[in-house]
């Protein structure tokens, strides 16, 4: 029965951030920022690391610890994969725009090029952060060990 669960919440949880994400991206596409299409990927990452992960920590399914944190690491993961699959199969080629940053760092010159792989790596750290600070704050009330 507690798998059933779990499964249950993990699936609404990620199609939820998925439909969040698209509309976030067909947002950003018809006020023509396709440039930053990556950012809906953080939309739905928020959704479902932070307010995925602690409905499954306050109902006891997964522990405020270390299952937490790779339970984040895999969800993270699987939703940047079908992000980066499915936002080119409904929006086109949006997600191959580059950046570059250049600077000045003790006389030396550093040429730094960003893609969306660089962006949604920068979003995964951003979300393990947060969820660090949940972690913490929840610890004393959560603690099942």
């Amino acid at each position: 029965m507690l798998e059933s669960h779990l499964s249950r919440v993990l699936s609404i949880n990620f199609i939820s951030a998925l439909i969040i994400s698209l509309v976030g991206c067909y947002f950003l596409k018809t006020i023509n920022l396709t440039n930053v299409m990556h950012i809906a990927n953080l939309l739905g990452l928020s959704f479902l690391v932070i307010f995925g992960i602690n409905i499954l920590v306050e109902s006891g399914d997964i522990r405020n610890g270390s299952q937490r944190f790779l339970v984040a690491i895999a969800l993270i993961l699987i939703f940047d994969l079908v992000f980066l699959f499915i936002v080119p199969f409904f929006f086109e080629d949006v997600l191959s725009v580059t950046d570059s940053f250049v600077f000045a760092f003790n006389g030396a010159r550093v040429n730094l090029h960003l893609n969306v792989y660089v962006y949604l790596a920068i979003y995964a750290i951003v979300m393990l952060v947060f969820n660090l600070s949940l972690y913490l704050r929840d610890r004393g009330m959560y603690s099942y060990e």
